[in-house]
């Protein structure tokens, strides 16, 4: 049987009226109800037929919308591409853009009787009662909407004002969404779309087409959730007032308090480590700070505007609990138990990728990066029992923060041994026996993790393992931690990677009741004594067994890496499942008996991620593989430092160097 016919999976169960379908330019083909989050470095909002709503300031909140006196169809065309949601129908047609290089959306809109209409918001950023709430009048061919948080223009020229609407002039007409911190950011933008209106528009273009191209290969599917991986990556880099990187974002439903994760971050930049390494190095920067001389590290860094800030503290001053979870400021969460090692490892990663080593020496806020990384390595090391196993406290501070996981976890001990070693590898030529005393440490870790994690008898890790022995008997996606970064050798990977298809793929379970949906994250689900709150305290939802995208690439990423069957189901699964169910964007998660989480999520690029490094082979100082997906290309990525593109032809890849002739 062929990988594809193995791999084959039935249409998605219960497509909704705006399911979407892949097209073969990696877009994607939809109706009247499709509908789509839209990003930028400054903005977030939601577009749909009926218009833009909830404009949002990264770092303020939300401003304000524009609704369209008359949407588009139900049976309208609707075409999905990055940053853009497009209808056609007879008569008519509109679209609407983010723009990437500018605070600004773009609406184009064709037919009879146009009309704007305001979307009317009247709230505040939770916790910001000072200062007057939002104010709209009427501009300059359009609207205003100010408030202490943020401003919104509305631009539309050639409009005139009529029955409380704007009129557009017939024909083919365009109208600007322009918003930001005040006037201050929001005037020369404005000034900016005068001179040269079409100029933004096409910058954006050829966004869309550089995504587009990068990625040939028969088989829409495939394409189209690379193209929009990628997309989703690079989107989800933010920016403050003037320019200020802000870092990557979670996704819509984490930017009040405007912050960026360490764990976030991590698997969202990997799908830009091949393509954009740099972005790696500006994002330790910003997380450097957050690095505490114990070795501790929040969950993430709180970069935000002056308003966002009034309104952060002001939250935290009306909510004692609030208060007691974020002491701080700068941070969200303090002591997240996986953020530390996931430090380490992206500055591991930025350091092959860039090729500067120096990068270590940088200075951030009194302390080298590689002071920081050593900080991480002897907390791990503290934080370790007799056995040489790190121990988590009793509370839900990692990954799974819904779940008070307690002992050994082996998702942070995989991630703790992996930060062993690259600090090691970070101290080798300047402190050898500090490094020597690492390595040495990490060895310890595998042996004992082989001893008290891996069960031999089910064939994979077990989940956690808690001080007195008790362990909950699940099967946890996050143990790929184990192999991803080395902890297993390769006879565990393969006994784990089993498991999982047989477990955890739910086309194979009948044990769970709603059919073939994608990848569980554990099985079974926790049993009563496992404390969780939220979200995970409902079967198959969030951590306990909704499908998780990111933990969806980093599996297909391991088979692809092995040359094992099977690899496609977890790569696009999830995506065929989200875009019947008219998801356009990469979700945080999904399950069908609840709803789906955050849409525009940054780290549910990571099956983008696995298309470059598990079907690709694409590591620093690492020869390519062929991918199994037989004939392709994949333009412009790194190999060896070098600007590359590989084509794969039959049984042969081409590796074609573009400063060669």
């Amino acid at each position: 049987m062929s990988e594809r016919d193995d791999d084959a999976a039935p249409a998605a169960t219960g497509p909704t009226a705006a399911a979407c379908e892949p097209r073969e330019d990696g877009a994607l083909a939809g109706r009247g109800a499709t509908t789509l989050a839209l990003a930028g470095p400054r903005l977030l909002a939601h577009a749909s037929g009926g218009g833009v709503r909830d404009v949002f300031v990264w770092g303020g909140g939300r401003i304000g919308g524009v609704r369209l006196q008359r949407p588009a169809p139900r049976d309208a065309q609707a075409v999905v591409e990055p940053g853009r949601l497009s209808f056609t129908w007879p008569g008519g047609a509109a679209s609407v853009t983010a723009l990437q290089e500018l605070p600004a959306i773009e609406l184009r809109l064709r037919g009879a009787d146009l009309a704007l209409a305001p979307h009317d918001v009247r709230m505040r950023p939770d916790g910001l009662t000072d200062g007057p709430g939002p104010r709209r009048r009427r501009d300059e061919a359009g609207w205003r909407v100010d408030a202490p948080w943020a401003t919104l223009r509305l631009w539309a020229p050639g409009s005139v004002w009529s029955d409380g609407a704007l009129r557009l002039p017939a024909g083919d007409a365009r109208a600007w969404i322009v918003a930001g911190q005040d006037p201050d950011e929001v005037d020369p933008v404005l000034a900016t779309l005068r001179d040269d209106p079409d100029a933004p528009g096409r910058r954006h273009d050829a966004w869309i087409a550089e995504l587009r191209d990068r990625f040939e290969v028969d088989d829409p599917l495939l394409r189209s959730l690379f193209v929009h991986g990628v997309a989703n990556a690079q989107m989800a880099r933010k920016e403050l007032a003037g320019g200020a990187f802000a870092g990557y974002a979670a996704g819509h439903a984490y930017a009040l308090p405007a912050r960026s994760y360490y764990r976030d971050a991590y698997w969202t930049l990997q799908a830009l480590l091949p393509l954009e390494p740099q972005r790696a190095a500006d994002q330790l920067r910003l997380l450097a700070p957050g690095i505490e001389p114990d070795g501790t590290a929040p969950s993430a860094v709180v970069r935000t505007s002056p308003a966002g800030m009034r309104a952060w503290r002001a939250r935290r001053a009306s909510d004692p609990s609030l208060a007691h979870d974020h002491p701080s400021d700068d941070a969200w969460w303090p002591d997240h138990v996986d953020a530390p090692s996931l430090f380490v490892l992206l500055a591991r990663d930025a350091v092959a990728w860039t090729g500067r080593p120096e990068l270590l020496d940088d200075d951030v806020a009194g302390a080298t990066l590689r002071d920081r990384i050593g900080w991480i390595a002897d907390g791990i090391v503290r934080g370790s029992d007799a056995r040489g196993l790190p121990v988590k406290p009793r509370h839900d501070r990692d990954w799974a923060d819904n779940v008070f996981r307690s002992g050994a976890v082996t998702y942070d001990v995989g991630l703790a041994y992996g930060a062993l070693r690259a600090a090691a590898e970070a101290w080798t030529g300047v402190r050898p026996e500090r490094a020597q005393g690492w390595r040495e440490a990490s060895e310890r870790m595998r042996e004992a993790a082989t001893s008290v994690l891996w069960d031999d008898a089910r064939g994979h890790y077990r989940e956690f393992v808690e001080p007195g022995g008790r362990e909950p008997g699940t099967l946890a996606i996050d143990t790929l931690t184990a192999l991803r970064f080395g902890l297993a050798d390769e006879g565990q990977a393969r006994d784990t990677l089993a498991a999982i298809r047989a477990r955890l793929e739910t086309r194979h379970d009948a044990s769970q009741p709603f059919g073939d949906w994608g990848v569980s994250c554990l099985r079974p689900g926790y049993p009563s004594w496992v404390r969780r709150r939220g979200k995970a305290r409902f079967p198959y939802r969030y951590h306990d067994g909704g499908d998780w995208p990111y933990w969806d690439g980093v599996y297909a990423e391991q088979r692809l890496l092995r040359g094992m069957e099977g690899w496609r189901y977890p790569l696009t699964r999830w995506w065929e499942v989200g875009l019947a169910h008219g998801r356009t964007t990469p979700t945080e998660h999904q399950s069908p008996p609840w709803p789906a989480g955050s849409p525009a999520t940054g780290w549910s690029s990571m099956p983008a991620a696995a298309v470059l490094s598990g079907g690709y082979g694409l590591r620093p100082n690492r020869r390519p593989i062929r991918p199994p997906w037989g004939d392709s290309v994949l333009r412009n990525v790194l190999v060896d430092g070098r600007r590359t593109t590989l084509v794969t032809r039959g049984h042969a890849l081409e590796v074609h160097r573009h400063d060669e002739p």
